[in-house]
This record gives C-alpha cells, sequence and structure tokens, in this order.
C-alpha cells in the first residue's frame, strides 16, 4: 500500500503537521498515532519513521531508496519494531529496546527509532519501563506509539507524547471503493472491519499467508449462524464442539473469528434498532436470527469480553466452548 498517498489523501493534517516538524527540523521524539481499528496505524508509524531516516525524501519517504526497502524488509538495525496486534508486549521487549538504545547507533545517520503498535497491549510493568525510557530521550532517539483507545492509554505516556489523530474513512465506502476493485462483497463488508482502506483489503487478500487465518474463521462463522438460524440451543453447542473447536486451531484465527462474530450481533442489534447495516450479504440470515436469538445485547457484551483475553494464555477450544454457551443458553 502507498501509505504516503493515503497520508496525504485521508489524514491530510498528519501528514502536513508532520511534514512541517520534518522540514523545520522540530520534530517530537514520541509520538502516539491514535485511529480506530482497522487504520493502517502501524503502516503509517514505520512510514514516518522512514522519513526521517529516507536518503531522498520526497518530501516524505520515498519507499525506493535502500534505506527505506531495509526499514521495509526489517534489515535496519537502528528501527526496533513492537506489534501489540500479535501478541501481549512484555518488560522483556521494552528492556531489549533500552538495552539496544544504550549502545552507539550502528548506521552512520546516528539515529534510532522504536515503533510500538497498539501500546494498550502492553502489560503493566513493560509500560512502567518505557516511561522511563520516554522521560529522558536521547537526542537522536525516537518513538511512533499507536492506539485505537487513547483512554486505555496512560495519561503519562500521553504527556510524552506528540498525539497524531487519524480519521477514520467511512466503512460504506471503503465497502464501495473495495467492490470497485472488484474484491468480493462478502470478504468486502467483513473486510471494512479490519481495514479502513480498500487497498488494503486487497493486498491482504492477495496475501494467502496472511488471508488464510481470515479464510478458515469466515468459514467457521458462516457454519455457526447458518446452525443458530435452523437449529436449538444443543444444536448449536453440538456443531461448535464437533466442527468449531477443531477448525480454529490458533490464536491468530480465533481473533479473526470472534470480531467476525461481534461484526454479526453489531448488525443484528442494528436490524433490530431499524438501523443501516454493514454486512448487506447476510442480510436475510441475520433478520431471522433477531428474534430467534436470545439477549442480544448481553451476547455482544460476551463477544468483546472474549476478544479482550484472546492473548492471555487460554485454551482456544475451552474459550470457544464457554463463548458460544453464553451465546445460546436461554
Amino acid at each position: 500500500m502507498q501509505i504516503g498517498k493515503y497520508l496525504k489523501e485521508n489524514q491530510p493534517i498528519v501528514y502536513q503537521t508532520f511534514l512541517n516538524s520534518l522540514q523545520s527540523h522540530t520534530l517530537s521524539h514520541a509520538y502516539l498515532i491514535v485511529g480506530n481499528p482497522g487504520t493502517p496505524l502501524f503502516e503509517s508509524a514505520e512510514y514516518l519513521a522512514k522519513s526521517i531516516l529516507c536518503d531522498d525524501p520526497s518530501p516524505l519517504a520515498c519507499d525506493n531508496c535502500i534505506t527505506c526497502l531495509r526499514i521495509e524488509s526489517d534489515n535496519y538495525p537502528d528501527i526496533i519494531k513492537l506489534d501489540g496486534a500479535k501478541g501481549t508486549i512484555k518488560k522483556e521487549d521494552v528492556l531489549n529496546i533500552e538495552s539496544r538504545f544504550e549502545k552507539t547507533a550502528f548506521e552512520t545517520k546516528g539515529i534510532m527509532i522504536y515503533i510500538i503498535n497498539l501500546v494498550e497491549n502492553m502489560t503493566i510493568e513493560a509500560v512502567n519501563s518505557m516511561l522511563k525510557f520516554l522521560e529522558e530521550p536521547d537526542s537522536e532517539v525516537y518513538a511512533f506509539l499507536t492506539t485505537n483507545n487513547v483512554n486505555n492509554v496512560l495519561p503519562t505516556i500521553v504527556s510524552r507524547c506528540q498525539t497524531l489523530n487519524f480519521k477514520s474513512v467511512p466503512r460504506k465506502r471503503v465497502i464501495e471503493e473495495s467492490l470497485e476493485m472488484m474484491i468480493d462483497q462478502e470478504d468486502a463488508e467483513l473486510l471494512s472491519y479490519f481495514y479502513n482502506d480498500a487497498v488494503l483489503i486487497d493486498e491482504f487478500i492477495k496475501n494467502e499467508e496472511e488471508s488464510s487465518n481470515y479464510f478458515e474463521a469466515k468459514k467457521a462463522l458462516k457454519g455457526l449462524i447458518d446452525i443458530m438460524e435452523v437449529g436449538n440451543y444443543k444444536d448449536v453447542i453440538y456443531y461448535s464442539q464437533k466442527t468449531i473447536v477443531p477448525m480454529i486451531k490458533t490464536k491468530e484465527e480465533l481473533r479473526f473469528f470472534v470480531d467476525l462474530l461481534s461484526e454479526v450481533y453489531e448488525d443484528i442489534l442494528n436490524i433490530k434498532s431499524n438501523r443501516e447495516i454493514s454486512l448487506k450479504s447476510y442480510d436475510t440470515i441475520l433478520t431471522n436470527l433477531v428474534d430467534k436469538l436470545p439477549h442480544i445485547e448481553d451476547s455482544l457484551v460476551e463477544v468483546l469480553k472474549t476478544r479482550n483475553i484472546v492473548n492471555l494464555n487460554v485454551n482456544i477450544g475451552l474459550l470457544i466452548d464457554h463463548l458460544i454457551y453464553k451465546l445460546v443458553k436461554e
């Protein structure tokens, strides 16, 4: 994805603010990038980091020079990236950054940068370790932190960063642009929850290694709502134990499954409240489920609670069993 183009067209205030600081040599030593789920926060943080180091900025990172290409391929030793979307960030991860940045930079530019995606997924110990690092920044060390919810970030972290607020592209527009790119309607609608840009959706689908988790989770979701529509609660529990539990093998598949399920329940509530839905390809079955599913509001809360503990060391099968039981119990 061309993040520079995305920032210029969809996040013009962020783009111009950072460009002005870069050109006037008044960069902050720590940035907190805030945006809703689906916004390319991690990719944008990486792009802004590249812009500081780029050999041939035009006016931000060119994405073509040796330095930009090395950063993109994780082959630039003076940049460390931690991704909270892939699991909890622990104290040891932060200490590794501190230890590395206490030493002299490997590259001749002498600049070192660390990127932490979704800082809300850090342990308390990790946050405390990072606070000290933020309080006493080296003149040639820069930080890019991202979050989906600034309210979940300690005020002491927020106060030490310059905040860059990302606007969300309307989901309806993302879906329309995805359909124009010949993306299947079902995938366009479902993935617009995860990616706030049609190009990102297209790139994700074409990356078989990354998208395989999503397609497996989607298969499990469709099987679940089908049996919810025609069966009773015993049928649903039996189907879950015999089909869904063996199907969802990894935490990444589980994350997708729970997030997809939250989309379904949000739209069931939208139908119940006579609001427009995003999953129009599921319109008929979701309409049928409105009157059949018990305690829809409480079920959505249960799905969201489950999503919050996916990263913990829990048994995937037991977690799915517990969730499905909560959804269908009368």
